[in-house]
């Protein structure tokens, strides 16, 4: 959604960021991986392996506007919830995210607060989709 915004080098650490968040709770759900492929895709990256990088570097630096940082934020709350919802691990990480981007406490709640509405819109969609014939 989100990742327009960023720099091929911004994509390729958010997509480290992201397989952490995945792995925060220690529950994988498909619905996760489903959206992380979906996230290499949209990245224009290849499908990285086990052995690909665990770190993304120096966060601060590497996403040096606040327009970067909010996206980071924004698409990592929307990975957290591809499984329906937001497991407090997965909440510590983003955290731990948003604290290595410097990203003050009131835009990392509001961002939250903006992840749960768009998962209350999801499931609003989708409960329209199966109400029509």
């Amino acid at each position: 959604m989100f990742l327009h915004d960023l720099s091929p080098e911004q994509r390729r650490a958010f997509l480290v960021l992201a397989r952490n968040v995945i792995d925060a709770d220690h529950r994988l759900a498909i619905q996760e991986l489903e959206r992380l492929d979906r996230l290499y895709f949209e990245a224009g990256v290849g499908t990285e392996t086990a052995s690909a990088p665990s770190t993304a570097g120096d966060l601060h630096v590497l996403f040096g506007t606040g327009r970067s940082r909010v996206s980071v934020l924004l698409e990592l709350i929307l990975v957290a919830y591809a499984d329906g919802r937001l497991h407090p691990k997965e909440v510590e990480s983003i955290r731990s995210v948003a604290a290595n981007l410097r990203v003050d406490a009131g835009v990392f709640e509001n961002a939250l607060d903006w992840g749960r509405r768009h998962q209350e819109l999801l499931e609003e969609a989708e409960s329209l989709g199966a109400g029509v014939a």
